[in-house]
């Protein structure tokens, strides 16, 4: 049996809530929107550059394994794992100075 869209958008939004809870953890700012008849994201900003920012997306495979997404479609990694996932963002969001 398929799940319905609104099991899916739920269970999306409790996968990026946990990934929000990891990165606010780790002093990012992080921002839930789930409007009816989008994908949730989770916009993710670094504080330190504000400028630097990017939205998360989280779906599943057909064999029902959830995943993190970056908004041009990088996959992060499994959402079982958010301590991962959050490293990764971090990573992508990092800015070196010089």
């Amino acid at each position: 049996m398929r799940p319905d869209s609104h099991t899916t958008t739920a269970d999306a939004v409790d996968h990026l809530q946990r990934l929000a809870f990891q990165l606010e953890a780790h002093a990012f700012q992080v921002e839930l929107t789930a409007r009816t008849g989008l994908f949730p994201r989770l916009h993710v900003i670094n504080p330190m550059v504000p400028a630097m920012t990017e939205d998360v997306f989280a779906s599943h495979e057909e064999d029902g394994e959830w995943w993190f997404w970056l908004s041009w479609a990088g996959r992060i990694g499994q959402a079982e794992d958010v301590a991962t996932a959050a490293e990764r963002i971090a990573s992508v969001l990092h800015v070196i100075r010089r």
